[in-house]
């Protein structure tokens, strides 16, 4: 899980921050996109109105050069305006005037000469100069302007020609302009004043707008888009242009969130895939670490193996990485040991077998003497005393070293029934009583649960508690403390049960924890080595295991483990007999 969690956040960190910093471009570059669509679209809007105004430019521009080159009289002229006025139908009324002011003919048939031209109009024809007026409104909400055109005769000035300009149609070029719900254009005069706009009501206020920011830079002649919030703190993406030749300005909103709606769905989408593939890099670190971390952990749990003595069992393999040549290194070491623990073993067992020989012919000897003086020396108390005493013990010395290579060379195989553990150590510390006795030894037991019964080989656990109680006498020569304890653990389910024999005699050294339970290995003078490899073999046979833990001068402490496969509580039933 460590491998994995590390794994993760290797892949899962740089993942998240690239998905994160892609978000965040994502989202400057589609700020950028729609500044820029929103630009273009209010630049074309803003030269369609430019062509609009222009068109009727020209053609009085044309009509005033005409006007110009002949002497017309007022009637003709007339006629030339009464058709300009029919072909262009923008053209709300175009007029003749002379530099008093007085109207010499008008594209309004019958209509009495008109003399309310401002001065300004005049002023500007004057000077040869082209007037544009105000935009303003009539009483049947029909924006207009005022256009005049200088008329020359023989390179001088004798009157103008005045227009009044329909900007109705600009409306439904504005209007026309929507973007989603929110997104509205709106087109203002050289002096702030709305000449069109979606609300109809604020045009006929003459609403002076021109203190808006995007306002402002449309009319100073630039064409942009920008983000502003509002009076009641609503953001709207605004894109301006400016209409040159008329010192307006036109001007597109959308509401922020609608305008940039498409990016929430966007970031969303992308926070979704990141998720999902954060959950796919951390499942892929899952299966990599656990393909990464079985075949060490079977590793380690082999090497353990090979330090407690077990050479037995190669581990397969077919990668070709850096573990795989790992584990082969290991497999080799590992038949390498196991050949040189068989010759050490074989060199073992040579010595054990000149030292069992020279053991057996000792106590042959001795009993053979003492068996060949007994018909002359049958008579002698004394002697017989000596012989009662030492033929017995030597014999029983060879039973012993017989059983112990019996045991070891023999196949084990246990008798499993159902067993009392407790049972089993009461007998053995009664057994060693007298020997407690005589070695001044007190001794501190703690009992397991009574009637807890699972399967054993009795007679086989009864030998390993022997076995080891002795070993811990043995090392307490000038007395000392036996301590022995029963612990059943989770006994719900299937568990252990421990054994624990602690001594305070002279301990093992560090140099043979290692062998201890190898046979032939022996810490004690005249002992063969055998009880305790043979007590690890029933062990684990028991499917259970045997440690010790050892201070040279303090005491040793053999750990004995046992699986609980069937248990079950022995429940004592009372019959009661009928008088």
């Amino acid at each position: 899980m460590r491998l994995a969690f590390v794994l993760s956040v290797i892949d899962t960190v740089p993942l998240a921050l690239l998905g994160i910093l892609l978000i965040n471009t994502s989202r400057l570059a589609m700020r950028d996109l729609v500044l820029n669509d929103h630009k273009e679209i209010i630049v074309r809007a803003a030269k369609e109105i430019e062509s609009y105004i222009n068109r009727p430019q020209d053609v009085l521009i044309a009509a005033a050069a005409a006007l110009e080159k002949s002497e017309f009289s007022p009637w003709q002229q007339e006629t030339i305006l009464v058709e300009l006025a029919l072909k262009r139908p923008n053209l709300m009324r175009v007029s003749s005037v002379d530099l008093s002011g007085r109207e010499i003919a008008s594209s309004e048939l019958g209509r009495q000469p008109a003399q309310n031209y401002p001065a300004e109009v005049l002023r500007q024809i004057e000077l040869g100069m082209i007037y544009i007026s105000k935009v303003k409104i009539l009483s049947n909400h029909t924006p207009f302007i005022t256009m005049a055109f200088p008329i020359k005769q023989r390179d001088k000035i004798i009157g103008g020609l005045v227009a009044d300009i329909n900007l109705r149609n600009t409306w439904a070029i504005v209007d026309n302009i929507k973007l989603g719900k929110t997104g509205r254009a709106f087109l203002v005069s050289g002096d702030g004043l709305l000449i069109t706009h979606a609300d109809k009501k604020l045009v006929f206020k003459n609403e002076n707008i021109r203190n808006q920011k995007d306002v402002q830079l449309a009319l100073a002649g630039n064409a942009g888009s920008i983000e502003l919030s509002d009076e009641g703190n609503v953001k709207w993406i605004s894109s301006y242009a400016p209409i040159p030749n008329m010192g307006w300005g036109i001007v597109l909103r959308q509401a922020q969130d609608e305008a940039f709606s498409f990016f929430k769905v966007m970031k969303m989408e992308s926070l979704v895939i990141i998720i999902l593939s954060e959950l796919l890099v951390f499942l892929v670190s899952i299966f990599m670490a656990r393909i990464l971390a079985q075949p060490i952990n079977i590793l380690s749990s082999r090497i353990k193996g090979v330090a407690t003595g077990e050479f037995d069992g190669r581990i397969e393999t077919k990668r070709r990485d850096e573990i795989g040549n790992l584990i082969r290194s290991f497999n080799y070491m590992n038949e390498r040991l196991k050949k040189a623990r068989s010759r050490e073993r074989l060199s073992a067992i040579g010595e054990a077998s000149a030292w069992i020989a020279h053991e057996f012919k000792n106590s042959l000897v001795a009993i053979k003497s003492f068996v060949q003086l007994f018909p002359q020396q049958h008579r002698n108390k004394k002697f017989v005393e000596t012989f009662n005493k030492l033929v017995p013990g030597e014999i029983n010395r060879l039973e012993h070293m017989l059983t112990e290579l019996s045991d070891f060379s023999s196949q084990l195989e246990l008798v499993m029934n159902k067993t009392d553990l407790k049972k089993i150590m009461d007998s053995v510390l009664e057994m060693m009583e007298e020997e407690f006795i005589k070695k001044k030894i007190s001794v501190k037991y703690t009992e397991g649960e009574d009637n807890l019964y699972f399967m054993a080989d009795a007679e086989r656990l009864k030998q390993v508690f022997m076995n080891l109680i002795i070993n811990a006498v043995n090392a307490m020569a000038e007395g000392g403390e036996l301590s022995v304890s029963i612990n059943s653990e989770s006994l719900n389910r299937p568990s252990y049960m421990e054994v624990r024999i602690k001594d305070t005699g002279i301990g093992i050294p560090k140099e043979s924890l290692g062998r201890l339970f190898e046979p032939f290995h022996t810490t004690k003078r005249g002992g063969m080595g055998l009880g305790l490899h043979i007590s690890r073999r029933i062990i684990k046979k028991h499917n259970g295991n045997i440690n010790v833990e050892s201070q040279p001068g303090i005491g040793s402490t053999f750990i004995v483990r046992l699986p609980v496969r069937i248990i079950e509580k022995k429940v004592e039933e009372k019959i009661m007999e009928s008088p």
